[in-house]
């Protein structure tokens, strides 16, 4: 009889497990659907709306003041670029040098990730250098007294299997 009972509860725990995955995942899914209501809401609103009212568009054939004033338009703008590429001709960059770059950028993004990790382990102290020292100090006490406690209690533990 006992293995009978045995048996029962086996298959009644995993239908629990199982039970408790399928709760899990759904939660999970009324999560996602909160999200995807709430991203399709946001993509109907104003900000995402095309305009109404279209400025009207100019026959760039039949008005030659209108061509003449956007050329001159586009020349300003090609002239600010090149002042503010400092006079490089970027039209001439290839993908080697597109690659170098790329590759100079990654290393950069490297090392500014390696020197944010730094930073992060000083979060928390205070922006004075005493200060911080101080509490640089007072933090090597506390560990070494857990340290010193921890060792107690395993002491304890040995002695206690004696």
């Amino acid at each position: 009889m006992a293995t009978t009972l045995t048996k029962v509860k086996q298959p009644a725990g995993e239908a629990d497990l199982q039970l408790q995955r399928v709760e899990t995942l759904h939660q999970q899914l009324k999560a996602e659907q909160a999200r995807a209501q709430e991203l399709l809401a946001r993509l109907k609103g104003e900000e995402y709306q095309t305009a109404r009212k279209q400025p009207p568009k100019v026959d760039w054939t039949r008005d030659p003041k209108a061509m003449d004033m956007k050329v001159s338009e586009f020349r300003e703008r090609a002239k600010r670029l090149e002042k503010a590429s400092g006079g490089k001709n970027n039209l001439d960059i290839g993908i080697p040098e597109l690659k170098a770059e790329e590759r100079e950028i990654r290393d950069l993004e490297a090392r500014v990730s390696g020197l944010e990790g730094r930073v992060r382990g000083f979060e928390g102290l205070p922006p004075d250098k005493e200060l911080a020292l101080m509490e640089v100090e007072k933090m090597r006490k506390e560990l070494e007294a857990l340290a010193r406690r921890r060792d107690a209690m395993f002491e304890g533990l040995v002695d206690g299997d004696k």
